[in-house]
């Protein structure tokens, strides 16, 4: 059979509609089917019925194994079939067939064992078949029948026995389907002319002729076939013999041909053919009247001559082989058939269907026919007198075909052709020795092409096509000998997997040696014997040796070291093959077994060699007799065997300047090491004179190489260096060696940073050739006339392209665009078609993918068909990408025979590549069971998805793939499956051990600018040293040679985790003195509370922060502290928190020291411990504690100033190239116990008396005022020591000091409250605080009239921080900020920008009061401060600013936010029980959505129905109350009730406690439904997901006290409570106006209307929208959207809101209509619905666009209004996302003058955030690292950040994986920024995959080191799941959950909850909503 099919290796994509069509057709065909096979009396063999043996457990009985016994021989079979080529009454394709088998007994038995499967057997007298006796012989009765489904057999147990030398006659008649899994008699279908036509065909090889007619389905089981086919008349029917009658007659009433053929040649069943079709053929029988060639094919495929090359080519093969083989081709003109030869009988016998055989005589020519199939599984297969072919294989055009496909055709046919005679005429006896037939035909299939096209060197092409490919497999320990025993191959699939690399191209490689060795002529004189000797019968590859040892021993010249079958078994029967190690130095020679992963355990034992013993074991190791043929600098030498693993020639000895060559012309099945000086002196000579170097052992010293290093005998730089001569090498052997070496590394690195360095590199090598090209080519309009050069063309092009030559990719884009505007005329040359399309579509987007699909559906031609077909794999596009997989399973679409090539090529797209991974992943079963166990290319599949694979990650995955799947199975695919476990694993350590040696070093190349705009951020090693603090092995790593690289980043990794690693080690080694805890004692120290038995006063801090590390590289603090407390209750217990903090023992061992105050004497302690759980320090005292006593606990400590972002940590930045250190806090809300031991707690208030020592030229801020600093000196140094004023009575989280040398801006010495701003020196110097500084006394101002209170402290510090996790923290009197929240810079930062530091300060300033001055008593509570902050802080900032509408701006930022979270049963009430939140990680995960945004949602609701008079009356009197002390929530109810109760103007249907609980207690929130038709309005708990199940129970049922308030037609209306489930309004019943609730979106609940009521709104919108508010026209698109998702509405009405926006111009509509659009993006921007959506979004965008274009005057104005100023960028980012004319360009434009001029950014700082991230999407490396370098160069924050996001805006997989890596780099993106980075890759689609793959890699670490209680993480999960829409995708999130249930999730644990509720509810919507939102979209823009 032909090799694996040649497919271009470019890229593709698909889509998901198709899969579920795919299986509804499957499930109608199985329903069909079995109706079918209910008529018959048997089920087909795959039905289990009492027919049917039942699985049982193995037996040692004949028909359970897979092995024919022995006892019978079959002689010849009669067989009639009929296919239909019509589908039947169920739908159906089916055959009907007769089949006689005479056999004659060989030992006697009472068993008849015949193949059978899947066909329905008529049953004659309860059996399946008939046996009679021949020539006077008795047959036995049959006793039973039965079918065994796993060995494929029907069996027939005798009532007696036969007997040995006896005839005997089984016949069957059968039924089965013409099926199109392309096995056994199957169909195929085409289109001609529109009209459908089938094929009936055959392909039997290896075990699927059993599925046409039961046989003996062995290949020793040789017979002759006498075939009889009826058939349509119109059509015709052929067979492996010529047609000797053809009649017409009727059957069963219908008219029908026979078509008889002449008795075959006595042959195996896998060469049966026949086939039955409307094709025609040309022939060429008038060249030479004994033979008969005809090609046949599709009739326009003949008619257009496409079948002529193939003609031509033909008989000179034929004649070739003939001459070769010194035998005439076996289907001779003339011939007696002698059905049974032995023993000598004749038959007379009449059947059914079938005629008896007889005595015949052929007359005529030999012929041989051979046959272009539309669908065809191998690449052809070689039937004895009808080779069948894939239509590539057999047909070219020169108009559309390349020169290699006619290569293809030329090598293919003479495969075949070579088959006749080996394979066919001689056979292989089983199929462990399969290498005898495919292997010896891919040898001699370059001899014959050769002979026929010998001008085109096909000879040496061996190596590059078949040798390689053999050397890549047979280095795995996972290789498999040539020949296996022959008990290793039963089973179908293992029998399908020995159709491999191994047996075709290792086979050819280590015959080709042979001949090599024995000369040619000696070679062919023994295959003739052979042949001749075993002709019509079966050898076994001894056979083989005996016959070329005969030929050895006539040739007295040839001398062989050992006999044919010494040296060659050590070829054959162990796998492998050796690396020979030649020492130039000495003339050593040694071999040793070449494994690409050196250090993997070969389990197949050698069957040679024996080593000395170990222990009791004896070592079986790998040697080979090689023989070497080698020269010394160009001149060949004498060739030398090597009989051992070592040996001295001393000819190869060299001298001074004298280069050694071994294996001359690859001659030899080994690969080439040497001394490193003679890889230098090799080297040198390629550099100097290449030529002197045969042009195959150019290719050869390339690919030696890299192998080598791969291996890690060689270093990888000294394989690159073999590439640096390519600039001059012209000649496509080396350039192909060269290629396939490197794209090896472009597997590995083509995702990491180290592929721009190698594209940069390669695109030097590539020029030289392009232009090489350019110049012979006449500018690429003439192509070159030597084969090869042609050949070499087309890698310049293709090579100058990936690595982007300039000039390339405009070249390839023009051709493809001329051929879309003109599509008739194709001027594109065949030759570079591949090529130009790939690189067109992938530059291209949804215009070209589209129009290569119109071009692949019309192409008539099969080679134009696979260029585009492979070229659609190319597109970057992941919604394209995805479609084309769906595509690749619809059968209608891409044909069954090249699904899998097609998901293939799509995998070796690195943006496709995950998405096909993913895809088969979750349809393996489908694909397996549909696609055919048995298929070839199921190996292929898996090695191209996992040809990428390379770290743990990956190989974990392909493990669970492997046994997810056992039961399924692998097929043909286990082995591949094990190799690329195999190879996986060998490059995980290859690139431990090499990735910093390559190209590694990674350089990122910076963008041209002047050189004093450079920087290094990725280049060189910073401040002399390199990036991760210490520099491997002492130094920076070091540039290889010429590879223009740089820095490798992955080693700051390892050198982060040794870091760690040391300081985990010292905490352990200070620990254990004070961590021992009384034996299994348990206590209040196991809760996470506090008792309420103490409770502190005040404390006394002094701490000393490190700003320099110590000796260890570490940054410390050291400290003490003193606390007072009263004993509230008796008590022997302290308990206190302390975390992370290493104490000095006071001399009696404890770490501190316990005293009385006012004279009170304490117990003296008698033990302590720390509680790491529960982070307490325990102190068990000897007595008790007095109630209502104060003592004093006192203690020494030493903690790391470590880079966490919590507690008392470091920041860092550069200043004028200078590092420097600021020490910093965050205590909220459990960390201040890293600081210092403390209650903490929020009712555990106290005053904080700090003092900071600090060093000289720095500055200490705590939260009360400095009173005083000095100079003093400790530990020999002198420092400062600030002493502060006692802070107001408060909780421990809100403690701040900071440490750092910035400076400030204040208010004027007069204002009553002083306020400074904070920051580093340069950005207050540049005026980046000037804004916070004037905006902050106005909010202060605002909110002490607002809650008619006083700001309670004398002054407010403002300060910015490097490094800082949160967004601003609340501190009383010493507010700590991100940079970006609280730094402006009108330069640079945007309004948006601008209105975040208002919004921050307003809400940090807010929680001065809400907070600060009254606390809430626990966390669960913990939305009174941060919901009513971010409630208040619009009201601060509207004050503050107030034209920019920020109080109706609440509704998108907080309202919206809060409805999407809270719509899910994960949700969770805004109050939660304080028994329910303990743990730290439970209270982080309570600063989330719920807590801030649906917080400020309730209240502005409460204030809206209210009136906000009486709101902030209530507020001021709570706030007076409680002032200094701590709350619940019912507190604030009481107070708020006071103020209502005395204003009559308030009238409330219940009190605020009845109305307020029913919305904190619950979560979730109702959907209000208004029927406008009866006035009814109706409350329901809104779930996204309706069919979901809350787990928490409500005491309110889930129902609200709702205001609604609402308007009719444009009149607002009077306010309404709905206060029970149902309730009739009256006023709100209406015919013709529309009725519009929830005005100003005040309520926090969402709307549903009646249908009527939807069409009026729609009907208002159309018209004048402006009639409705702006605010309601943004909610009427949000709720709309959300009532969809949760399937109250269609989503079609959903989209409906949506299309009045062509004429909207306000911000909020766009803004809310955009957001849930994006939902439908997030949901579909992987499927085919995204093309669709995309057109309609354009135009709804298109004219706002234009209208920001006209009155910004073409761009160079900025709107004057803030929110206009919002909707300009919406507009151009949508633009831009759905690809609007001018968009794309006017971004690029803008981005590029930036490049240009980097000091002078043109771009205006509202529009940066969408231009960068367009401009970075559109480019390549270059803007991606322009925008790098001015990321790392911005001194702006708000300018970093929106580079930040940018950077993750490119399509480039590689840059995308290599910013993840920088997530985690601290030096080069900062902790407070690692998961937002992650989540932003997230955002884009091709880093989605990327993203997930990565934080499931890397969990540990992340949760670890990045902190799993960090108030980030959630967002992480949901950010990076957010697109999840798949069956399999929540199988990921669930597996990721139960993975890490032991490392836990910290504060992410509820959002992954969330997660899987929203991906859960996702796939319900996508699966109901995808057709229908197709549909509409469809319609919409038609």
């Amino acid at each position: 059979m032909g090799k694996d099919l040649y497919i271009s290796k470019n890229l593709a994509i698909a889509a998901a509609l198709l899969a579920a069509v795919a299986a509804v057709t499957i499930l109608a065909l199985s329903i069909a089917y079995s109706k079918e096979k209910a008529k018959n009396s048997l089920p087909l063999t795959d039905e289990k019925t009492s027919h049917v043996t039942p699985t049982a457990p193995p037996s040692n009985e004949p028909w359970d194994k897979y092995r024919l016994p022995d006892t019978l021989k079959p002689q010849y079979y009669n067989i009639t079939l009929w296919p239909r080529l019509t589908m039947d009454a169920q739908g159906m394709y089916t055959f009907t067939g007769t089949s006689g088998v005479a056999f004659t007994c060989e030992k006697e038995t009472d068993l008849i064992i015949i193949h059978c499967d899947k066909l329905n057997l008529t049953l004659f007298d309860r059996h399946h078949a008939k046996l009679t006796g021949m020539l006077g012989a008795a047959a036995p009765a049959i006793r039973k029948t039965w079918l065994q489904l796993e060995t494929q057999y029907l069996v027939v147990q005798l009532k007696g026995t036969l007997k040995p030398r006896k005839a005997y006659w089984l016949y069957t008649e059968f039924k089965g389907e013409l099926a199109d899994d392309l096995r056994g008699f199957y169909r195929s279908e085409y289109e001609e002319g529109d009209v459908k036509k089938v094929v009936a065909i055959t392909q039997m090889q290896a075990t699927y002729a059993r599925k046409a007619f039961p046989c003996f389905d062995e290949p020793a089981m040789k017979a002759v076939f006498h075939i009889t086919l009826i058939h349509e008349p119109g059509t015709t029917a052929l067979s492996n013999s010529r047609e000797i009658g053809r009649e017409s007659l009727q059957m069963d009433g219908i008219k029908v041909t026979k078509t008889r053929f002449e008795p075959t040649k006595k042959m195996s069943t896998y060469l049966v053919a026949f086939i039955v079709s409307d094709f025609i053929n040309i022939s060429k029988p008038e060249d030479n009247k004994d033979l008969m060639v005809r090609i046949w094919a599709r009739k326009k495929a003949i008619e257009e001559g496409q079948g002529d090359y193939a003609l031509s080519i033909t008989q000179p093969i034929l004649e070739f082989f003939e001459k070769y083989y010194s035998t005439p081709y076996p289907l001779s003109k003339s011939g007696t058939f002698n059905p049974l030869k032995t023993p000598n009988i004749t038959v007379s016998h009449s059947l059914k269907l079938c005629t008896a055989p007889v005595l015949a005589t052929r007359s005529g020519p030999s012929f041989v026919d051979q046959i272009a199939l539309p669908d065809f599984n191998a690449g052809a297969m070689e039937n004895w007198g009808l080779v069948t072919y894939r239509e590539t294989a057999l047909l070219y055009d020169p108009n559309t075909s390349a020169s290699g496909n006619k290569q293809r055709i030329v090598t293919v046919v003479s495969h075949e052709l070579a088959h006749m005679w080996f394979g066919n005429l001689v056979t292989l006896k089983w199929w462990n020795d399969l290498w005898l037939n495919e292997g010896f035909a891919s040898y001699v299939e370059y001899l014959g092409a050769d002979y026929a096209e010998p001008t085109w060197n096909i000879k040496d092409q061996i190596i590059l096509y078949d040798m390689y490919r053999a050397f890549a497999v047979d280095s795995l320990a996972s290789s498999h000998p040539l020949s296996c025993k022959e008990e290793e191959v039963n089973k179908p699939a293992e029998i399908s997997q020995m159709f491999n690399t191994i047996s075709y191209s290792k086979g050819a490689a280590v015959l080709r040696m042979l001949s090599e060795f024995l000369t040619e002529p000696v070679f062919a004189k023994g295959l003739s014997t052979y042949l001749n000797h075993f002709a019509y019968g079966n050898s076994v590859y001894s056979d083989l040796w005996d016959h070329l040892q005969k030929a050895v021993d006539e040739a007295p010249q040839l001398r062989l070291p050992n006999s044919v079958h010494d040296i060659m078994n050590r070829w054959i029967l162990q796998m492998g093959f050796p690396v020979v190690t030649i020492d130039t130095r000495t003339g050593n020679v040694g071999q040793k077994h070449f494994l690409l992963e050196p250090d993997s355990v070969v389990e197949r034992p050698s069957e040679f060699k024996y080593d000395a013993s170990v222990g009791t074991l004896m070592l079986k190791l790998y040697e080979w007799f090689v023989p070497i043929k080698w020269m010394k600098r160009g001149v060949e030498q004498d060739q030398f065997w090597l009989l051992q693993k070592s040996a001295v020639h001393r000819p190869m000895k060299a001298s001074r300047g004298e280069w050694i060559l071994a294996n001359v012309n690859i001659s030899g099945y080994y690969r080439v090491n040497y001394d490193l000086e003679n890889w230098e002196r090799l080297l040198s000579q390629l550099s100097s004179n290449h030529q002197m170097i045969p042009v195959i052992n150019r290719a050869q010293i390339l690919d030696d190489a890299f192998n080598l290093a791969r291996a890690s005998i060689i270093n990888i730089t000294l394989a690159l260096r073999t590439t640096k001569y390519l600039s001059l090498e012209r000649e496509y052997i080396p350039w192909e060696a060269a290629l396939r070496s490197l794209n090896s590394l472009f597997l590995v690195f083509d995702r990491s940073e180290v592929n721009g360095a190698m594209q940069a590199y390669l695109r030097k090598l590539a020029k030289p050739l392009f232009d090489h090209f350019a110049t012979i080519t006449k500018n690429w309009t003439t192509v070159p006339s030597d084969h090869s050069t042609q050949f070499t063309q087309i890698i310049a092009l293709s090579l100058a392209c990936k690595t982007r030559v300039p000039g390339c990719y405009e070249l390839t884009r023009a051709w493809f665009r001329q051929w879309m505007e003109d599509p008739d005329n194709n001027k594109i040359h065949p030759n570079l078609r591949s090529t130009v399309y790939c690189y067109a579509i992938a530059a291209g987007g949804v215009e070209e993918w589209d129009f290569g699909w119109r071009m692949f559906k019309k192409a008539t031609v099969a080679a134009e068909a696979v260029k585009l077909r492979s070229a659609l794999a190319c597109t970057k596009e992941p919604w394209l990408l995805n479609r084309y997989l769906e595509y690749a399973l619809d059968p209608e679409k891409i044909r069954k025979q090249d699904a899998t090539s097609t998901i293939g090529s799509i995998a070796s797209n690195v943006v496709g590549q995950p998405l096909a991974w993913n895809f088969v992943r979750a349809r393996w079963e489908y694909l397996f069971k549909v696609y055919g166990t048995g298929s070839f290319s199921f190996a292929s599949l898996i090695s191209e998805l996992t040809a990428r694979f390379c770290t743990s990650f990956e190989l974990s995955q392909l493990k669970q793939f492997q046994t997810d799947n056992a039961d399924v199975g692998f097929g043909s695919g286990t082995q591949a499956l094990k190799q690329a476990i195999e190879k996986t694993t060998a490059k995980i350590k290859w690139l431990e051990e090499n990735k910093e040696q390559s190209f590694i070093s990674g350089h990122r190349t910076l963008p041209p600018q002047d050189a004093a705009h450079r920087t290094l951020p990725t280049g060189r090693c910073p401040t002399g040293r390199c990036p991760t603090g210490r520099c491997p092995r002492g130094r920076c790593p070091q540039l290889v040679d010429d590879f223009d690289m740089g820095k490798g980043i992955y080693l700051a990794a390892v050198v982060a985790v040794v870091t760690v690693s040391a300081l985990s080690v010292l905490c352990a080694e200070e620990k254990p003195r004070t961590e021992v805890k009384p034996l299994n004692q348990t206590g209040v120290w196991n809760n996470y509370r506090l008792p309420k038995s103490l409770s502190p006063v005040y404390y006394n801090v002094t701490l000393w922060p490190r700003l320099v590390p110590d000796a260890d590289g570490m940054y410390i603090f050291t400290g003490h502290s003193g606390v007072a407390f009263t004993c509230v209750s008796e008590t022997d217990l302290i308990l206190i928190h302390s975390n992370k903090l290493n104490y000095t023992l006071t001399p009696e061992g404890h770490p501190v020291m316990l005293s009385g105050l006012d004279g009170v004497k304490p117990p003296p302690i008698k033990i302590t411990w720390f509680e790491l759980e529960t982070q307490f320090l325990v102190i068990q005292l000897s007595g008790v504690l007095q109630v209502g006593k104060t003592y004093w606990l006192y203690s020494e400590f030493q903690g790391e100033l470590s880079d966490d972002l919590g507690g008392f940590y470091r920041s860092e930045y550069v200043e004028d190239g200078v590092k420097k250190i600021v020490a910093t806090t965050q205590m909220q809300p459990t960390d201040a116990r890293k600081a210092f031991p403390c209650f903490d707690e929020p009712e555990m208030k106290a005053v904080f008396h700090m003092t900071l020592i600090h060093p000289l030229d720095t500055v200490a801020l705590s939260n009360g005022m400095e009173a005083g600093t000095e100079i003093i000196t400790l530990n020999n140094q002198q420092v400062l020591r600030t002493k502060f004023e006692p802070s107001e009575k408060m909780s421990t989280y809100l403690l701040a000091f900071v440490v750092s040398d910035f400076t400030f801006i204040r208010t004027p010495e007069q204002t009553e409250i002083l306020v400074r701003i904070w920051a580093r020196r340069k950005a207050i110097e540049a005026g980046e605080g000037d804004y916070a500084l004037s905006i902050t006394p106005r909010v202060l101002d605002f909110f002490q009239n607002y809650y008619n209170s006083k700001y309670p402290l004398s002054k407010s510090d403002q300060i910015a921080l490097p490094d800082f996790s949160a967004g601003a923290m609340e501190n009383w009197g010493l507010i700590t900020y991100r940079e970006t929240a609280l730094l402006y810079d009108p330069k640079t930062s945007s309004n948006g920008d601008q209105e975040w530091v208002l919004v921050v300060i307003s809400h940090e300033l807010a929680h001065m009061w809400f907070g600060n001055l009254v606390t809430m008593k626990w966390w669960n509570d913990l939305w009174l401060n941060e919901g009513f902050a971010s409630y208040v802080s619009y009201l601060g900032a509207d004050y503050a600013q107030p034209t920019w509408n920020m109080k109706d701006l609440m509704v998108l930022e907080e309202v919206h936010k809060a409805f999407e979270v809270d719509a899910l049963t994960t949700s969770h009430p805004l109050s939660s029980r304080e028994e329910d939140i303990n743990t730290p990680a439970q209270i982080n995960e309570l600063f989330d959505t719920i807590t801030y945004s649906k917080g400020a949602a309730v209240l502005r609701m409460l204030s809206d129905f209210l009136t906000e008079p009486v709101f902030a009356a209530g507020l001021s009197a709570y706030l007076k109350q409680y002032a200094y002390g701590t709350t619940v929530y019912t507190d604030l109810w009481a107070k708020i009730q006071e103020v209502v109760d005395l204003d009559p103007t308030v009238t409330l249907p219940a009190t605020v406690t009845e109305i307020m609980n029913r919305w904190i207690l619950q979560m979730g929130f109702p959907v209000v439904t208004i029927d406008t038709q009866t006035g009814s309005i109706s409350q329901k708990h809104f779930l996204v997901d309706p069919e979901s199940v809350p787990d928490r129970p409500s005491v309110y049922n889930y129902e609200w006290f709702v205001p609604i308030t609402w308007m009719k037609s444009g009149t607002v209306m009077g306010q309404h409570w709905l206060l029970e489930k149902t309730a009739v309004h009256d006023l709100m019943k209406t015919d013709t106006d529309w009725v519009l609730a929830n005005l100003g979106v005040s309520g926090f609940y969402r709307v549903n209307y009646d249908s009527q009521n939807w069409q009026r709104l729609l009907s208002q919108l159309s018209s004048d929208h402006s009639v409705i508010p702006e605010i309601n026209r943004a909610q009427t698109i949000d709720d709309a959207f959300n009532l969809a998702r949760a399937k109250i509405v269609n989503t079609t009405l959903a989209l409906s809101t949506t299309r009045y926006l062509s004429e909207e111009r306000q911000y909020m509509p766009w803004e809310a209509a955009i957001n849930n659009l994006n939902y439908l993006v997030l949901m579909f921007d992987r499927s085919e619905v995204y093309g669709v959506m995309q057109t309609y979004l354009g135009g709804k965008v298109q004219p706002l666009f234009n209208y920001f274009r006209d009155i910004t005057a073409n761009w160079t104005q900025i709107p004057p209004g803030h929110t206009d100023q919002y909707n300009e960028v919406n507009a151009i980012s949508l633009a831009c996302q759905t690809g609007v004319e001018g968009c794309a360009d006017l971004t690029s434009t803008w981005y590029h003058q930036w490049m240009q001029t980097p000091d002078q950014n043109p771009i205006h700082p509202n529009l940066k955030s969408t231009v960068y991230c367009n401009g970075i999407a559109a480019g390549g490396v270059d803007e991606w690292e322009f925008g790098w370098t001015m990321y790392k160069l911005s001194s702006t924050a708000a300018e970093a950040d929106k580079l930040m996001h940018a950077l993750s805006c490119t399509k480039e997989p590689w840059l995308l994986n290599r910013y993840l890596d920088y997530a985690l780099d601290p030096n080069m993106i900062r902790k407070q920024d690692a998961t937002k980075v992650i989540v932003y890759i997230a955002s884009n689609v091709v880093g989605q995959p990327l993203a997930w793959d990565y934080i499931r890699a890397k969990w540990d670490y992340i949760f670890n080191d990045y902190g799993g209680e960090s108030l980030s993480f959630g967002r992480l999960i949901l950010g990076v799941t957010k697109r999840f829409s798949t069956e399999f995708e929540l199988k990921e999130l669930e597996e990721f959950k139960a993975e890490n249930a032991a490392a836990g999730f910290g504060s992410a644990t509820m959002a992954l909850d969330q997660a899987i509720e929203t991906t859960k509810a996702n796939i319900k919507w996508v699966a109901e909503n995808k057709d229908p939102v197709m549909k509409w979209l469809m319609d919409e823009t038609a």
